[in-house]
């Protein structure tokens, strides 16, 4: 007996080796057919073993897998990324939504912020799509793609620059490979590899099958909160919190289509229709909506006030009604606004004209209304609805969901807080007039040339302090408030009563450095150059992207243009004068020189000729295609002296 039990534990090792699947000498991943040589096989077997190892461990990570797999080979598909690179995010994460690596790489698939933003991801305080299975599905297979369409061609070797960046797989040569259809595996192929076939081989049998945990894809409506969509599923909040961790504070955003996570056992709820309905039908199938007064909106607070042409609150949001001669360029200046900020509030074009007793809003307006519904009355057209209410044009336009050239039929019912749902029909009410109220003459503005001079210092003002918030000034404190700040010297930009009648775009600084309210900070204005990127003008100034982002009003997806103005608030150096700071930009930063590409010229030779390494002039000039311009001007490190 002791013999057999000795020789029992003798073999023990032998059985927990053998416990994974066995690594094959061929493998199919792709469109690719890799042959594995027997020393990489040992290699992978080993890290095959080590995934299979824990029995406890390995059924919880295909357990999530097979959760979230269908999810992620949807988006694949909807992308045309192979199927196999699913297994890559049980490498890169295993499938936790919010971890973060040494080198501050956060999420699902690992991505950087600037790298996130760049395929189209939001990284902010308030939503983190890195940690959103959908969103950070589609970057990553964006982002796969990118590299595999302009590098390699070869998703093996695309693969293997997920983890070290195309630059410099460039450099170890992996465009040797390209167009390569069937490859080599050996013990020089790249570790991260390696690695990710073991993970294919140790899962790919195991994660067939039923999850015991199904997750619904539930397209949010702006303003829901994750109790809401809890109690719409009848499952616990904790839980939903727990796989939408993406969404840092706050409700669901409305600048595009969120999608939230909501994990049941029920397998009947994941048929049910996400789209929510709010009022119940009648016997005869018809709806009975609560119609909003048509007289209670807009809801101004002080309409004495309003018709004085001084900011009010309206529909609970800061507005103006508008006077006859009033112009889009004083108003928004009266609210402290940017003409861009005042038009993109309003759904206004820039050649649009202020209507005498139409509200406007001086912040933007909200994703739902107060009301519910909203009967069309005749001549009524998408745009006075949304004014009306303070609401988006587009929200509404999603709710009823309407075409961009439909037109609003007289007596329609507009949904203005949810989506009409698909099996909703669209119905129609008979119109009925209200009655006519008696209201104040909207009076004209007087004054015009005074009216120029506010809009004038109202714009300056509005610009220097668009990150302060700031309690809005009525108009008569606004023209009060002139004098003063002609003698002050903290706003140095000066603009010309002529620059701002009908076009303030054509208004120039004559300064770059204007002096921040905060006593330790500066405005740099910086003139975009050839070559320049968010990432670049971050480096230069050691700041941080979303913050450049934030400050003008943009986007990681907008483009830089030549000669374009960012500002970027800088930390005062006690020792700096203004003259000093703009002589420190005008002279550029001394340890690079500046090359201008050549007829002719590749990154190969630009790199051979100044004796740097491709990867470096990448890295410099926050590149991410080997791809060169004439005239494109390139940053190169000056050699250090020994």
């Amino acid at each position: 007996m002791e013999f057999r039990f000795f020789a029992l534990f003798l073999l023990l090792p032998f059985f927990v080796k053998s416990q994974g699947p066995k690594v094959p000498s061929r493998l199919q991943f792709a469109d690719m057919k890799l042959r594995i040589m027997e020393d990489a096989r040992k290699e992978i077997q080993e890290d095959v073993d080590k995934l299979t190892r824990s029995p406890t461990y390995f059924n919880k990570q295909v357990e999530k897998a097979k959760s979230y797999f269908p999810i992620i080979e949807r988006v694949f598909n909807e992308e045309n990324l192979p199927d196999d690179f699913k297994f890559l995010v049980l490498q890169e994460s295993g499938l936790i939504s919010d971890a973060v690596s040494a080198s501050n790489a956060v999420g699902f698939w690992q991505f950087k912020d600037f790298t996130a933003m760049e395929v189209g991801l939001r990284v902010d305080r308030q939503v983190d799509e890195r940690m959103n299975i959908v969103a950070a599905s589609r970057g990553a297979a964006r982002y796969m793609k990118k590299n595999n369409n302009s590098f390699f061609d070869n998703w093996l070797m695309s693969l293997q620059a997920y983890q070290m960046g195309p630059g410099t797989a460039l450099k170890v040569g992996a465009d040797k490979h390209r167009g390569e259809k069937s490859m080599t595996i050996n013990k020089k192929t790249y570790w991260y590899v390696k690695k990710y076939l073991a993970h294919k081989i140790a899962y790919e049998e195991a994660v067939k099958g039923t999850p015991q945990i199904k997750l619904i894809e539930h397209k949010a409506v702006p303003n829901e909160s994750l109790n809401d969509i809890a109690a719409l599923y009848r499952v616990d909040s904790e839980e939903v919190d727990r796989y939408n961790k993406w969404l840092r504070k706050g409700r669901i955003p409305d600048d595009k289509e969120y999608t939230v996570i909501v994990p049941t056992e029920n397998a009947a709820l994941v048929a049910v229709n996400s789209e929510k309905v709010f009022d119940k039908p009648t016997t005869t199938g018809a709806f009975e909506y609560d119609l909003a007064d048509p007289t209670e909106f807009p809801a101004i607070k002080d309409e004495t006030l309003a018709v004085r042409g001084e900011l009010v609150e309206i529909n609970g949001l800061s507005g103006i009604l508008a006077r006859k001669g009033d112009k889009i360029p004083a108003v928004a200046a009266l609210g402290n606004l940017e003409l861009s900020k005042f038009l993109k509030y309003n759904d206004l074009a820039i050649d649009d004209q202020l209507i005498a007793g139409q509200v406007y809003y001086l912040k933007s307006k909200r994703s739902k209304a107060s009301a519910r519904y909203h009967i069309a009355a005749e001549g009524e057209n998408l745009w006075d609805i949304s004014q009306k209410y303070g609401v988006k044009k587009k929200k509404l336009r999603i709710k009823n969901r309407m075409k961009a050239d439909e037109i609003l039929k007289p007596g329609r019912v507009v949904w203005l807080r949810y989506i009409r749902p698909a099996k909703v029909p669209i119905e129609y009410k008979d119109i009925v007039e209200p009655e006519p109220v008696e209201k104040a003459p909207i009076p004209t503005v007087v004054d015009s040339s005074y009216m120029k001079k506010a809009a004038a210092v109202g714009i300056v003002a509005g610009e220097e302090n668009s990150d302060e918030v700031r309690q809005p000034l009525t108009f008569l404190q606004k023209l009060d408030s002139l004098y003063i700040l002609e003698q002050e010297e903290a706003v140095t930009t000066v603009l010309p009563d002529s620059a701002v009648v009908d076009d303030p775009g054509q208004t120039t600084l004559t300064e770059t450095v204007e002096a921040l309210p905060a006593t330790d900070s500066a405005v740099h204005i910086h003139s975009v150059a050839a070559g320049d990127t968010f990432y670049a003008i971050s480096k230069k100034y050691q700041v941080n992207v979303l913050d450049i982002l934030e400050w003008n009003g943009l986007s990681i997806n907008d483009k830089l243009s030549i000669d374009q103005k960012i500002k970027v608030y800088l930390k005062r150096d006690p020792g700096l004068n203004r003259s000093q700071i703009l002589k420190k930009e005008q002279n550029g930063d001394s340890s690079y020189i500046r090359y201008v590409v050549k007829e002719g010229d590749t990154l190969y030779s630009i790199a051979r000729s100044n004796e740097v390494k491709i990867e470096d002039l990448l890295d410099w000039n926050n590149k991410a295609e080997m791809s060169v311009k004439l005239g494109e001007v390139l940053k190169i490190k000056k050699p250090t002296s020994d």
